[in-house]
Order: C-alpha cells, then structure tokens, then sequence
C-alpha cells in the first residue's frame, strides 16, 4: 500500500519492504530498506513519520503511540542503506498504519506502510531437554528368602 506523492525525480530515492522487529506491547523496532538512492542524496535526506494532519489530508487513522517514533537514515558495513524506526511508548494495537515523509535534493516520497505487530513470545527458562534413552523392559522372579523357605519346608501338608 504506497502512496506515490513523490516529484518527478522518483528513482533517486525509493523504499522497500517494513520489517518489523519488536511486538506487541513493545515500543516500536523496525527497518526498511532504500532500494534505491542516488550518491549525493544520502546527506541531505530528512526521513520523519509524517505528521498528525498528514494523515489525515492522506485519510490514514493517526496512533498518538507514533508521535515519539524516529526514522533514521543508516548505512550497514555493506554500503547498503536501511531506514531505522525507534520508539519509546509501547504498541498496543495488533497493527498500526504508519506515514513515512522522506524530503531530499530530488523531492518529497510519502510511503504508506502498515506495522503488523504480533504477540510476544513465550519466554520461559526451559532447562534443556536430554532425549531419554529408552529403558528396556526388566523381568523380574520373585526371590525366596532362605528364613520363608525354610518356613515353608516346615509347614505340615495338609491331608486331603
């Protein structure tokens, strides 16, 4: 779901999918990556989620959870560029739309995404688990002791 506000220069700067690192009930995490981006525009990019009245001139719901977000421009060892997304707050909502305004020497991209949060995960402190080797089978005969059999022995048979 993009919304393709962008100038007439659009292939200097170009955004790719949202990955989503954090969960529900946790504040924000997230990257993008640039897809594209030309040389010089990587300096003078402003990145910013997009204010509360552009989302609505762009008829997208505002979260007030969104208002502490940041969006970073960073490079990786790679030389490859991502979009950094951190907040504060906690997300409460199991998803979130989310107005991502990029301004640079070639224009202004305004890009629709939606955070899709899930549960946190279970986290117990599970010891590991050993397979257990499976135990064969034990038979076992009764064991007289010498005391009952000798009780035995003793015993009178009786007469039929």
């Amino acid at each position: 779901m993009a919304l393709g506000l962008a100038s007439s220069d659009a292939s200097a700067f170009a955004l790719g999918q949202l990955k989503v690192q954090s969960a529900l009930g946790e504040p924000l995490r997230a990257e993008i990556d640039v897809t594209e981006i030309a040389a010089n525009e990587a300096d003078g990019l402003k990145i910013n989620i997009a204010t509360a009245e552009a989302f609505k001139n762009a008829g997208v719901p505002y979260n007030p959870a969104l208002s502490d977000v940041r969006a970073t421009l960073q490079r990786r060892a790679g030389g490859q560029y991502v979009v950094r997304l951190s907040g504060n707050r906690p997300l409460n909502d199991p998803f979130i739309d989310l107005l991502l305004e990029a301004n640079g020497s070639s224009g202004r991209i305004v890009r629709d995404y939606t955070v899709l949060l899930d549960p946190p995960a279970t986290r117990q402190a599970a010891a590991p688990s050993v397979p257990a080797a499976p135990i064969a089978p034990q038979i076992t005969t009764p064991v007289e002791r010498p005391a009952a059999r000798a009780r035995r022995e003793r015993a009178p048979v009786a007469a039929a």
